[in-house]
């Protein structure tokens, strides 16, 4: 069955006082001026996925700045499929004086964001991630773990532990280190650590094994992860890592005592494309191929994910076509109308696409397949 967000509402969602549209299975491209409100939409869209969505924002910023508070502050909520209502807000808590995030499915209490996991995954692409290969590894590290959570929901728990750990063992450290505390902390770092490489390993071999899916006029890419971690994963068994680990954790406690920071990990990984045209990494390559490449991978991964996986993928593609030129964009909306259209028996899962620009005309290949809504002063019209 052809699954889709077949509609979207918001009240009081940043310049959006409400907001009630009902949408068709086929992709849906919104246009308009800059600061209209298109990657707004995405971003309330992003936020039933683990994390703070595709702008990392604050909560509270989310909300409307010309209303007065109530007890509702935002709220933003989503139907798949015609049946399946999801929903997600932030309120006043009357009791604490405080804010607290609330979930929804079919309209009762959800423990929380990875409740929706189990309806929808999520991925997106914003003019940020354009700079992916030049900015901080840690930002590039966020952007490989959420292709994982996509195929494990527990990978963001495991991240928070361990992030934990590593926090509580540099504490001990500092105050002297009681060893048994310390025992049990590195036995932590190391187990949760450990998982955390072999994942995103795993995930490295999604990446790579799925161009075979491509465009020929995709590049080739070999994807990996760089760190001592990886290196050990790639060559012996988790257990031994996970023993190796640890005694380097032992060994170094001198040394991150005193430079503060844990010396090795899966916190010190680093994730490299290499243009296998060209045998250079992406970040020496041009800022056009750069976005090039990590569509690629996007693409790579969501070829597979929808044929193991039943569950919705929505791809968020906010201001895509910048630094594209006119024939990787026509090969771009082939592809994604090509994954819209995926009825086969062979798979499972579904796509529904949500792109934004300024000017419709450049998404003309779409037009007669696509939803267009033109977006102005968070108004939309019929494009």
């Amino acid at each position: 069955m052809m699954q889709a967000i077949t509609h979207l509402s918001l009240y009081h969602f940043r310049n959006y006082i409400s907001l009630d549209l009902t949408l068709s299975p086929a992709p849906i491209v919104l246009t308009g001026p800059n600061g209209a409100g298109k990657t707004n939409i995405l971003e309330s869209i992003s936020l039933f996925s683990p994390g703070r969505g595709l702008r990392s924002a604050k909560l509270s910023d989310l909300a409307n700045v010309n209303l007065e508070s109530n007890s509702l502050l935002w709220a933003s909520g989503m139907t798949l499929n015609g049946d399946v209502q999801l929903s997600t807000g932030l309120e006043n808590n009357l009791l604490t004086s405080g804010e607290k995030r609330v979930y929804k499915i079919q309209n009762y209490p959800a423990k929380g964001q990875a409740a929706f996991t189990e309806w929808v995954n999520i991925f997106w692409l914003t003019p940020e991630t354009d700079r992916l290969f030049l900015e901080s590894p840690s930002d590039r590290r966020k952007f490989v773990d959420r292709f994982v959570y996509a195929e494990d929901p527990l990978h963001s728990e495991r991240l928070n532990r361990y992030e934990h750990a590593l926090k509580e063992r540099m504490a001990v450290l500092r105050l002297g280190g009681d060893p048994l505390w310390l025992n049990s902390l590195e036995e932590q770092i190391a187990s949760h650590g450990v998982a955390i490489s072999a994942a995103r390993q795993q995930l490295m071999k999604k990446l790579n094994q799925g161009q075979d899916y491509q465009h020929p006029l995709f590049p080739r890419f070999l994807s990996k992860m760089i760190g001592e971690i990886d290196r050990w994963i790639e060559e012996d068994f988790a257990i031994n890592v996970e023993t190796q680990f640890l005694t380097e954790l032992k060994k170094n406690r001198a040394i991150d005592k005193e430079s503060g920071t844990t010396k090795i990990g899966p916190h010190r990984s680093d994730w490299e494309i290499i243009h296998q045209g060209k045998q250079i990494t992406a970040s020496l390559c041009s800022t056009g191929e750069q976005k090039i490449l990590l569509i690629a991978a996007l693409f790579s991964f969501i070829q597979q994910k929808i044929r193991n996986d039943d569950r919705l993928t929505v791809l968020l593609l906010d201001d895509i076509i910048a630094h594209l030129d006119f024939h990787h964009r026509v090969v771009l909306f082939d592809q994604i109308c090509a994954l819209q259209n995926t009825h086969q028996e062979e798979f499972k899962g579904s796509v529904h696409t949500w792109l934004t620009g300024t000017d419709p005309l450049l998404f003309e290949t779409l037009m007669g397949q696509g939803q267009f809504l033109n977006v102005d002063n968070a108004t939309l019209t019929l494009g």
